[in-house]
């Protein structure tokens, strides 16, 4: 079984690409939701672990917008041209707030030490 890509036949690569824009909103809401609720209930350590998850997030997204760029990638993987998919720049403001939150949950995830006893 061959597969055309080349016939205007453009869904695999459309579904993958707003697939994966669709999916990093969604996390980004979710990130975002459950940060506010554990700086708000003082559990702050848990911020590193959302930061961590983050950088996965973030290399996610960068891959996405490397893969779908003009660098020739779609069209050796799926011999198609990436120029026709509809491509958003809200990848690019989602990778960009993933980049801030990064930050400021690593800065406000820090917690106390616990003092010694005296």
């Amino acid at each position: 079984m061959q597969f055309d890509f080349k016939g205007g036949h453009m869904m695999v690569p459309t579904i993958i690409y707003w697939g994966s824009v669709l999916v990093l909103a969604v996390w980004l809401i979710w990130n975002v939701g459950f940060s506010i609720k554990y700086l708000i209930s003082g559990e702050r350590g848990n911020l590193w672990a959302f930061a961590f998850l983050n950088i996965f997030a973030l290399i996610f997204g960068l891959l996405v917008v490397w893969a779908y760029g003009q660098n020739g990638f779609l069209e050796w993987a799926l011999a198609t041209d990436s120029s026709q998919v509809q491509q958003t720049a809200w990848l690019a403001i989602n990778n960009w707030i993933n980049v801030a939150l990064i930050i400021i949950q690593f800065f406000l995830g820090r917690t106390k030490q616990a003092q010694p006893a005296k």
